[in-house]
């Protein structure tokens, strides 16, 4: 099993997709930089321009990529296994069909911190580069120390791990069951597009998964301990409930293709 994983995360490594997505999200970082110093709307993106307030000021957009890029690379890491043949040859050696799943979400669980962590180094770099590290770390209508707002960020942007988690999974029961990558690249961003409009309804927003990949650091920060449990409770069934459905279908895939 450790093996398998290492094969996979060497695999992950030697994408372009990574790189070319973490150079997507620097570039973005520096084009926010660039229109605030312009002036105009973008003043209200980042509120406080210094270098130790710019990861928190980014935070929220981050969903925006993650809805495209988790799904581009899960239909590359699992579909494009499959229809390749892959899948098969590697079952060929003393590896079940749960042990080769758990090893593609091992490998999608540090393809997303990668993105998180190199997009938040960055933009740290970027916002010290460009305005200076400045003396207070301001989230909120909030100051904080430097120290503080450290440890707030990090908190905060390592949070959002869950939910990218729990949009992974749902991509990866996408990825089991289609035939091709476009399918599974197309159906899961258009389902994960189609769920933003769920954030309209009062009721059904707190379940809403791409809810969640936006402000659950919001709910982190701000909320009592009973909500951050509720809401990390809705979060891990998500996980949960789409992982058994991918096992249940990996375990009856029809391999003869």
């Amino acid at each position: 099993m450790i093996r398998l994983i290492q094969n996979e995360l060497y695999k992950t490594f030697r994408l372009k997709k990574m790189y070319i997505f973490i150079a997507i999200l620097i570039i973005h970082a520096c084009m926010t930089v660039y229109f605030y110093q312009s002036g105009g709307e973008w003043k209200s993106v980042i509120v406080t321009p210094n270098g130790q307030s710019l990861p928190l000021a980014l935070i929220n957009s981050m969903a925006q990529f993650m809805t495209i890029f988790i799904p581009v690379y899960v239909a590359d890491l699992i579909t494009g296994d499959i229809k390749a043949g892959t899948f098969k040859l590697t079952l060929l050696r003393p590896v079940g069909r749960i042990e080769w799943l758990n090893a593609k979400i091992a490998s999608l669980f540090v393809f997303i911190l990668v993105l998180v962590v190199l997009s938040l180094a960055a933009e740290y770099a970027i916002g010290t580069l460009s305005f200076g590290w400045g003396k207070y770390t301001f989230y909120a209508g909030e100051k904080y120390t430097g120290a503080e707002g450290v440890w707030l960020t990090l908190g905060l942007t390592f949070s959002m791990l869950l939910p990218y988690m729990a949009c992974g999974m749902i991509v990866v029961l996408f990825a089991v069951m289609a035939t091709n990558i476009s399918t599974t690249i197309g159906l899961s961003i258009g389902i994960l597009t189609a769920a933003q409009s769920l954030n309209a309804f009062e009721k059904i927003k707190p379940y809403s998964v791409v809810n969640h990949m936006y402000y659950f650091h919001e709910i982190v920060l701000k909320a009592t301990w009973d909500a951050v449990f509720q809401n990390t409770a809705i979060i891990a069934a998500y996980i949960v409930l789409f992982y058994a459905a991918s096992a249940l279908i990996i375990k009856k895939k029809d391999l003869i293709q």
